[in-house]
């Protein structure tokens, strides 16, 4: 397409210059040196017509580089933000689904579910590998926001309450545990019983957005049957 441009402008020029060259042969009243100076005036104009049509070429080419590279930067641009939504999505559909149905099942409130699920991860962290509950955390959806609501307990209340017991066992460790628990729940308001009502909702749903063997560090972790 340049080179068309190119040599279209210069055909042109060239007749131009041509055609006054003719004109003032055929007129008979001009000498060789008007003549002469004549055709230098026209192939001057020839040069500065071709010229001007190479800026022209080299202006458009630029600005038609310059509209490519800014239109690849905005679908970019795009794409990275599309990105960063959609994980923004995930995580919050992963962490309401899981505090829906605590509220729902549970007649809770969603805070309550919140710090109450952040609380039992909290507690299968100090008994799993890191790496372990690295993997953990990696197919939880909003865990981290999840063990942020958990209530900071200093020391076990009384009333551990048979629900922890009987789901965490009954060795010094997991007594530990389930003490931390109850004083956690009832941080939040909760029974230490209902930890017994949480852990399978919590595992089932840990077993239903990550798989069984994540699940199964769980259940661990917690000594859960």
């Amino acid at each position: 397409m340049r080179n068309r441009i190119y040599t279209s402008l210069t055909i042109a020029s060239i007749a131009g210059a041509m055609l006054t060259v003719t004109g003032c042969a055929s007129s008979g009243g001009g000498n060789n040196a008007d003549t002469l100076s004549t055709v230098d005036s026209g192939l001057a104009s020839v040069e500065q017509s071709a010229q001007a049509g190479r800026r022209a070429i080299e202006t458009g080419t630029t600005a038609a580089a310059d509209m490519t590279n800014q239109a690849n930067a905005a679908i970019a641009s795009g794409a990275a933000a599309a990105s960063g939504m959609t994980g923004m999505a995930g995580t919050a559909a992963g962490q309401a689904g899981l505090v829906n149905i605590l509220t729902q099942q549970l007649g809770i409130s969603q805070q309550q579910a919140l710090g109450g699920a952040g609380a039992i991860f909290q507690t299968a962290q100090a008994g799993m590998d890191p790496q372990a509950f690295s993997s953990l955390s990696q197919s939880v959806p909003g865990i981290n926001e999840m063990l942020n609501a958990a209530p900071a307990v200093s020391g076990p209340l009384g009333g551990m309450g048979s629900g922890v017991s009987s789901m965490l066992g009954s060795t010094g460790k997991t007594l530990n545990s389930a003490a931390s628990l109850a004083a956690s729940f009832q941080q939040l308001n909760l029974s230490p019983d209902m930890v017994g009502q949480f852990i399978p909702i919590v595992t089932n749903y840990v077993q239903n957005t990550s798989g069984q063997v994540t699940a199964n560090l769980l259940r661990s972790a917690l000594s859960a049957p």
